[in-house]
């Protein structure tokens, strides 16, 4: 019942807040300065480019038309200014609908038990780029969060399922928007600790 009371005061307190979306973050289409750090490796810097699937490396003894390709499999993970990506695995892309064994993220923050991450996917031309919220926690199954209202909710109902009040919160209130998603994370992580007393 505590649980309950919290969850309708901060759904009370943070009334839907409809924050703007901002600027996808979109692959580079040239290389931009980096470092890298592979699974058997230390950091090195370069200039870099990626995709879903590689990561491309220019160095000293390789220039920007011959560089090093490494698959996302080798690459622990890598930073492009003050961006760091990261691997996310089984990642299931809802539209265009595809499924990723690994790949890469960029990281936003750590909510809840979550490193929450952001992945842009390019459908076909003349669509825009979609926005997904991608939540990666150890032993739990990669959950990736739509940009839409309703999309978002029942995913995110999904990947909280084992707090079942937020989780019904979330199916049932459609007030609640992506915007939300640190404060509903911290309350999930709040409830978890809780539990593990």
């Amino acid at each position: 019942m505590k649980y309950l009371y919290g969850i309708g005061l901060f759904l009370l307190i943070t009334a839907p807040a409809l924050a703007q979306q901002p600027a996808p973050h979109l692959p580079p289409t040239g290389f931009r300065g980096g470092s890298y750090h592979l699974l058997n490796g230390d950091w090195q810097h370069a200039k870099l480019q990626y995709d879903t699937q590689s990561l491309r490396v220019s160095d000293k003894d390789h220039k920007p038309d011959a560089p090093l390709v490494y698959s996302a499999e080798s690459v622990q993970a890598f930073v492009m200014g003050r961006d760091t990506f990261s691997l996310a695995r089984e990642v299931d892309i809802p539209r265009p609908a595809q499924h990723f064994n690994i790949l890469f993220v960029r990281q936003l923050y750590r909510r809840g038990g979550f490193q929450v991450s952001e992945y842009v996917a390019l459908p076909p031309a003349p669509e825009p780029p979609l926005v997904y919220t991608v939540l990666v926690a150890p032993g739990q199954p990669t959950a990736v969060l739509p940009p839409g209202n309703v999309g978002f909710r029942l995913a995110l109902a999904k990947a909280v399922r084992d707090f079942e009040v937020l989780s019904h919160q979330l199916e049932l209130d459609p007030s609640i928007v992506p915007a939300q998603l640190p404060e509903l994370l911290t309350v999930y992580g709040n409830w978890k600790a809780g539990q593990a007393k």
